[in-house]
């Protein structure tokens, strides 16, 4: 065979004068020269900043379900309608098991909630927003305001780390199994792969779970490896196949890691600090260990402060994803409405997000909560310096009426309320304003301002809130 010839020269013209130049390499070991950089013609523009920084949203196989939330702020609205809808579906699919139908329509019946009861569901979602809430973070918070030193913000961090770990261990090992069952599930042909990617799914809920961590994850990165080679692996099982690494990534077997973070911090602290240290550090351990469990001596408190409304949705979500028919009927209604509930708070909307659907003298009203707790972010005013500010914005739709939008900003008892309303209705809430004003007279909160417009178009979230487009540019520090 002739040798493949190896083109060391660029291709020229039939110019038989010209004389090619060779490229000059520069010398890898040679010093960089700084006087070679190019000349900046301008800085880049804010836009260019942020499309750089939000590449997520730029790309194609990215999450256009996140970027669709910053630009409507009423889509869990529409999300929840369409469980609505999903109940006509119901109806209509010819379902044998007329018994899962039934409960279903009854979960349908009982998601909504009265007007006296919208304080304490909206409680009960915020307290299950976060896992960084309670006296010891409150006792956390406190120490790193006192004491801000890099020693002290090292020691926190690791144990804010160690407190993630310990309370999500189970939630990891659980997380792994279901994806594992997903896959024995997908892989139902091939029987061998399947029984034992099943028989691993079991092994993970075990009790001794924890314990036998380091042989469970060997086990499962081997058949996850095996799995690759199936024909019957597609783009679907390489995306559950990803996050299950990811989930075995998130449990950390080492049973003293609580304990060696928690003895770093004892060391900086001293006197009555100690004390009250170690008094909720076993308070924190005691709760813990009953959630692991699944029993607490205060089980009954608990239940009560649970959010009916996420209970119901997820209990209706559950029963139409278990059945074949109805799922192959309403995925992608299915897929919105979970992407919408988990959406939020997160690193994406750093926001408080409550959803409230409400019943009252027959009418149906669907709405959603977004609030920022430091609002003052959001004014460009003088009042922006006050450190008692809070900005929400609320977005309902009310059953034969249309939707609304209603942004208050709390400037410690003074309200601001600029209500957005169908053009129909303008006029009536216009002079209703003495009335409004005078709902809050028993509380110790005063409107200072009260303004009443059209709603000519849904303003997403960047719109309302100002702060939220720098918060995701990147990480603020000075170099």
């Amino acid at each position: 065979m002739a040798d493949l010839l190896k083109i060391t020269t660029p291709f020229i013209n039939n110019n038989k004068n010209q004389v090619p130049v060779a490229r000059q390499v520069a010398d890898p070991s040679a010093p960089f020269n700084l006087q070679d950089v190019p000349t900046v013609v301008r800085p880049a523009t804010e836009e260019e900043i942020l499309k750089q920084n939000n590449g997520m949203i730029q790309k194609e196989n990215s999450s256009n379900a996140m970027a669709s939330l910053l630009k409507d702020p009423s889509s869990a609205v529409n999300f929840l309608k369409n469980i609505y809808v999903l109940q006509e579906i119901v109806q209509l699919l010819p379902i044998k098991n007329t018994a899962i139908t039934q409960e279903i329509e009854q979960m349908f019946h009982s998601l909504l909630i009265k007007p006296e009861d919208i304080a304490a569901e909206m409680a009960n979602q915020e307290t299950s927003a976060t896992t960084f809430k309670g006296e010891m973070f409150d006792y956390l918070r406190n120490l790193l305001s006192d004491n801000p030193s890099s020693e002290m913000q090292s020691a926190i961090a690791n144990m804010l780390k160690s407190i993630n770990n310990l309370a999500g261990r189970r939630d990891a090992l659980n997380a792994v199994s279901n994806s594992l069952k997903f896959l024995s599930q997908s892989l139902e042909p091939s029987r061998n792969i399947s029984q034992r990617l099943a028989d691993l799914s079991v092994r993970f809920r075990q009790e001794d779970a924890p314990e036998k961590f380091v042989q469970l994850k060997a086990e499962a990165m081997d058949i996850l490896k095996e799995m690759e080679g199936n024909l019957l692996f597609n783009s679907k099982m390489a995306k559950i196949s990803s996050i299950t690494l990811y989930n075995l990534s998130r449990f950390n077997d080492n049973p003293d890691f609580f304990q060696e973070a928690a003895s770093t911090l004892f060391l900086l602290l001293n006197g009555e600090d100690r004390k009250q240290f170690v008094s909720l550090v076993r308070d924190f351990q005691y709760g813990v260990r009953n959630d692991i469990r699944g029993g607490s001596e205060d089980q009954e408190v608990e239940e009560a402060e649970k959010s009916k409304i996420m209970d119901v949705l997820t209990k209706i979500l559950g029963k139409q994803a278990g059945d074949e028919e109805m799922t192959s009927a309403t995925s992608e209604k299915i897929e919105k409405i979970i992407t919408s509930l988990l959406s939020s708070p997160c690193h994406f909307t750093p926001l408080l997000h409550f959803v409230v659907p409400v019943e009252y003298n027959m009418l149906q009203s669907f709405a959603e909560i977004w609030i920022n707790p430091n609002g003052e972010e959001d004014r460009s005013d003088d009042k922006a310096e006050r450190g008692d500010c809070i900005h929400m914005l609320l977005v309902f739709d009310i059953e034969g009426m249309g939707k609304f939008e209603a942004e208050l900003y709390t400037l410690g008892k003074k309200v601001e309320l600029s209500l957005r309303c169908p053009p129909n209705y303008c006029r009536i809430f216009r002079n209703a304003v003495g009335r409004i004003e005078r709902c809050i007279n028993a509380t110790s909160y005063r409107f200072e301002k009260i303004r009443v417009d059209p709603l000519e178009r849904p303003n997403s979230l960047m719109d309302v809130f100002k702060s939220l487009p720098y918060k995701r540019t990147g990480v603020n520090v000075k170099v």
